[in-house]
């Protein structure tokens, strides 16, 4: 709600700025050819391209990063499952459960919180608290599987590290600084065509507001970007869902007679 207020602020002033630049504060032709037309407007053109710029490559670079670090999170989930399978089976079988349930957790408990709130659930970190537990326990034991034992340990601190990572993602997103910067000089980059007019005729006016709709459309697409898990560009739990669901394939392959 407060994203399309502000978007249609924004565009409300670039409207109302026209309008008022056309036929009340119109620049006069020594002016547009002086400080408004050689320094001003180049400036307010540059740094508008440059903010706007800089503002989508954030987002989307924060979103690329959230996506590789869910990828990352569910491939150390699957090597952490198959590293038991030649440990014991009921110790085994202890750490694939306490998995299971802590990747439920991610998805039914953290996610909509990341959502939400831009962090992680408690009861996420509870059920990995469990999962190591279970881990370390496992590790402790004579079993005779040092390589298998050596890869779960490692898995799991593969698994807390993207957890981390994925926590830090949560609360990325464009900083407000830039979007303000990219707004107002957004503002200034629409409405001098229309104050800049030397001749009022209906192809000058056209063309001034297709320059305001594209000049307002980046703004709106940085307003609507959120953090990599909000807005238009969302990483869902997708491949953390793939991962419980292939675990259950395997489950039944493994109890199948």
């Amino acid at each position: 709600m407060m994203t399309s207020v502000l978007a249609f602020s924004i565009l409300a002033a670039m409207v109302l700025g026209a309008i008022l630049a056309a036929w009340r504060f119109r620049v006069s032709d020594d002016s547009s050819g002086g400080a408004v037309g050689v320094v001003i407007a180049p400036c307010a053109l540059a740094l508008y391209l440059a903010a706007a710029a800089m503002g989508v490559v954030i987002g989307w670079e924060d979103f690329k990063g959230a996506e590789e670090g869910v990828a990352t999170e569910a491939g150390a989930a699957q090597a952490l499952y198959w590293s038991t399978a030649a440990l014991p089976a009921e110790e085994a079988e202890t750490v694939r459960g306490q998995l299971r349930t802590y990747l439920t957790t991610v998805v039914e408990e953290d996610w909509p919180l990341m959502q939400r709130e831009g962090g992680l659930s408690p009861e996420g970190d509870e059920a990995l608290a469990d999962l190591a537990a279970s881990v370390r326990v496992l590790s402790s034991s004579d079993t005779g599987e040092g390589l298998d034992l050596l890869t779960a340990r490692q898995e799991l601190t593969n698994l807390s590290d993207a957890r981390i990572e994925r926590a830090d993602a949560a609360g990325d997103g464009i900083p407000p600084v830039l979007t303000a910067i990219t707004a107002v000089s957004a503002v200034a980059v629409a409405v001098l065509p229309f104050a800049m007019m030397k001749q009022r005729s209906a192809a000058a006016y056209f063309w001034a507001a297709v320059n305001l709709l594209f000049v307002f459309a980046p703004v709106v697409l940085m307003l609507y970007m959120g953090s990599p898990y909000t807005g238009i560009l969302v990483n869902d739990a997708g491949g953390i869902e793939d991962a419980l669901a292939g675990f259950e394939q395997a489950d039944a392959a493994l109890d199948a007679p």
